[in-house]
C-alpha cells in the first residue's frame, strides 16, 4: 500500500493536468508540476497566497465567489475560467473543483485544470469563419436574388422593345417592298438606291429583332419547335446557296461532305436551317479570302448525328471559347482578322452562336467548338461540332407566334407601367450641387419627372407635398445635414416608405454606413455615368416595389 501510495503520488506530480489544493480560504496549499509551470513559479513562492489572484471570470461562466459557494455547499463545481501566469500570459481552462472532506468536515479544496486555450481560440476562428461564410452565403443569395430578378426585367423589356420594334418595321419593309416591285420604272435611279438601301437597312434590323426574340424565348425556356421527318443534305445546301454570292466575291470555297448512310432527321426544319446558316455565316465572317470551309455531316452513333463546320480563319482563344456562346458575345481583336486585300467581315450583334446553341439543345443535342487559337499569327482555324439525336425528343408546337400581348404581362405588369409615357415616375433631388443635379437632369428628363431643392428645409417641403417616386439626398447639405433629413422622411406617414438614395461624393466606409443608418435604400456614387444613374435608379424603384408588393 505504502508503495502505491508513492506511485499515486507520481502520477498527481506529473499528470498533464493542473491540480491545485487550497485552504477553505482559497491559499494554495499544494500544486502539482504541471500547475507550477503554467503559473509560471515554484510552489515554494506561492505560500500564503490565494488561488483567487491568479483567475479571472470568462462572461456566461461562474466567478470565484459562486464556486467557492458551490463548492462549500458541497456540490461538484465545473466551468471556465482564465488562469494567468505571473508572466501575464492568459489562460483559457476548463475548472472542475470539489471539496475534501475531513470527518465529514470541509478540510481543503481541489481545483483540476485543463488548458484549453488553443482549442478555445481554434473554436473562436471557426466562429468566426461560420459568421463570415452565413455572410457571404447571405450576400450570394441576395445577388441570386437581384440577378435573377434583373434577369426577368431585361427579358421583359427585350420581349417590349422587340414588339415595338416590329410595327413600324413592318410598314417601312412592305412599302420599300412595294415601291421596288411596282415603282421601279418611276423611279429615279439615285432615289431608287435609297429604297433598296432603306429595304435593306429594314431587311437587317428586322433579323436582329428575331435575334432577340429566339434568345428571349431560349433563355425563358419557351422556344417552341414543329417537328418533322427532314433530309439534312437538304438543308445544308440551301444554305450554302444562301452563301454564294458573300463566298464567291471573296473566292471563299464550302466543300461539303455527307456520309451515305445518314439517317433522317427528326426536329424542326427552319430551327434547324437557322443553325447551319449561323454556323455557315461564322465561318465565312471570320475565314481570310481564298480560302476552304469544310462541312460535313455523318452518323455519330445508331442514336445521334454529327455536324462540323471547320475554317481557316484566325481560331478561337481558349479564355473567348467558353464565352462565344453566351448572348452579346462577340470575339474581340477582329481587327486582326484580315488579308492582304480585304478585311474579315467581323461584328455582329453577337447573338448567332447563343441561338444556334439554344435550337441544338432544345432538340436535345449538344455543341461545342475546338480551336487551337492564334499563335504566332498563324491561322489555326476553329471547328464547330454539332451532335443531335436522329429522333429529338421535343413537344410538338404549331401556334408559335411573335405577337406580345403588353397589357397581358402579368409576370412583369411593373415594367409595362413603369416605361409608359403618360406615368412617368418623379424623382426629387435634395442637393446643393448644381452642376451635378444638372448633369443627372439631362440624363433622367426623357424617362422621369425631375424636381430639385437645393437645401433640406425646401427638399422636405416638397417631399411631403409632392409625394415623389424616389428622393435622391446628398448628405452635405447647407444647413440640416442629409442624414438628419433622411431619418425626418423615415419618420413620417407621407414618405415613410418612399424610396430614399443618399447621391453623393463622400464614399467612405463610414459615410455610407452613416446613410444606411439613416434610413436610406441605396448609395450612389459621384460622379455618375448616365447609365449606372437610370440603371441604379430603376433597380431601386423595382426592389421598392416589390417589397411593397410582399408586405
Amino acid at each position: 500500500m505504502h508503495g502505491d501510495t508513492g506511485l499515486l503520488a507520481r502520477i498527481v506530480e506529473h499528470t498533464p493536468i493542473i491540480i491545485i489544493v487550497t485552504n477553505n480560504d482559497g491559499k494554495f496549499r499544494y500544486v502539482n508540476g504541471c500547475g507550477e509551470k503554467l503559473l509560471g513559479t515554484r510552489r515554494t513562492d506561492l505560500v500564503d497566497r490565494s488561488f483567487e489572484d491568479f483567475l479571472s471570470q470568462i462572461e456566461g461562466c461562474l466567478g470565484w465567489s459562486q464556486i467557492m459557494e458551490t463548492i462549500q455547499s458541497g456540490d461538484y463545481c465545473q466551468t471556465k475560467m482564465i488562469l494567468t501566469s505571473l508572466d501575464g500570459a492568459e489562460h483559457i481552462c476548463r475548472l472542475n473543483a470539489f471539496c475534501i472532506l475531513d470527518e465529514g468536515e470541509p478540510a481543503a479544496i481541489t481545483f483540476m485544470l485543463i488548458d484549453i486555450t488553443d482549442e478555445a481560440e481554434k473554436a473562436d476562428q471557426i466562429e468566426k469563419k461560420n459568421i463570415e461564410m452565413a455572410r457571404i452565403n447571405s450576400e450570394l443569395i441576395r445577388s441570386n436574388a437581384e440577378l435573377k430578378k434583373l434577369s426577368k426585367m431585361k427579358s421583359s423589356f427585350l420581349s417590349i422593345a422587340s414588339h415595338e420594334l416590329k410595327t413600324p418595321l413592318t410598314s417601312i419593309k412592305g412599302y420599300s417592298d412595294i415601291i421596288m416591285d411596282t415603282m421601279k420604272d418611276r423611279l429615279d435611279s439615285g432615289v431608287l438606291r435609297m429604297v433598296e438601301n432603306i429595304n435593306r437597312a429594314a431587311e437587317r434590323l428586322h433579323r436582329v429583332v428575331n435575334d432577340i426574340l429566339d434568345v428571349n424565348r431560349i433563355e425563358q425556356k419557351r422556344l417552341r419547335l414543329q417537328v418533322e421527318s427532314m433530309n439534312l443534305e437538304t438543308i445544308a445546301r440551301d444554305c450554302i446557296d444562301e452563301l454564294d454570292s458573300i463566298s464567291a466575291d471573296r473566292n471563299i470555297n464550302v466543300d461539303f461532305s455527307i456520309q451515305e448512310d445518314t439517317p433522317r432527321f427528326w426536329g424542326d426544319k427552319i430551327r434547324m436551317h437557322q443553325v447551319f446558316a449561323n454556323l455557315l455565316n461564322n465561318a465565312v465572317k471570320f475565314s481570310p479570302d481564298n480560302t476552304t470551309i469544310e462541312l460535313s455531316i455523318a452518323p455519330h452513333n445508331q442514336e445521334e448525328i454529327h455536324v462540323a463546320v471547320k475554317d481557316q480563319g484566325i481560331g478561337i482563344d481558349k479564355t473567348d471559347q467558353k464565352k462565344i456562346f453566351d448572348p452579346f458575345y462577340e470575339i474581340a481583336n477582329t481587327n486582326r482578322h484580315s488579308t492582304h486585300s480585304s478585311k474579315f467581315m467581323g461584328g455582329g450583334t453577337g447573338l448567332g452562336l447563343s441561338i444556334v446553341k439554344g435550337i441544338v439543345e432544345a432538340h436535345g443535342g449538344r455543341i461545342w467548338v475546338e480551336s487551337a487559337g492564334a499563335k504566332d499569327n498563324a491561322f489555326n482555324g476553329s471547328e464547330f461540332h454539332v451532335v443531335v439525336p436522329v429522333k429529338a425528343n421535343v413537344a410538338v408546337e404549331d401556334d408559335e407566334t411573335d405577337e406580345i400581348d403588353i397589357s397581358a404581362n402579368e409576370e412583369f405588369p411593373e415594367i409595362a407601367e413603369d416605361i409608359s409615357p403618360e406615368q412617368k415616375p418623379v424623382v426629387l433631388f435634395i442637393d446643393s450641387d448644381r452642376e451635378a443635379v444638372e448633369v443627372a437632369r439631362m440624363v433622367l428628363e426623357n424617362v422621369f419627372d425631375v424636381l430639385v431643392a437645393d437645401n433640406g428645409e425646401l427638399g422636405l417641403s416638397m417631399a411631403f407635398s409632392h409625394h415623389p417616386s424616389l428622393i435622391m439626398l446628398d448628405s452635405n447639405l447647407p444647413g440640416m445635414n442629409g442624414y438628419r433629413i433622411c431619418n425626418i422622411l423615415r419618420t413620417q406617414e407621407e414618405t415613410r416608405n418612399t424610396p430614399i438614395a443618399f447621391f453623393s461624393a463622400a464614399a467612405k466606409d463610414e459615410d455610407i454606413q452613416k446613410c444606411f443608418a439613416s434610413g436610406a435604400d441605396d448609395f450612389i456614387v459621384k460622379p455618375f455615368s448616365g447609365k449606372e444613374l437610370v440603371d441604379k435608379i430603376w433597380r431601386i424603384l423595382m426592389k421598392k416595389k416589390e417589397d411593397a408588393t410582399f408586405r
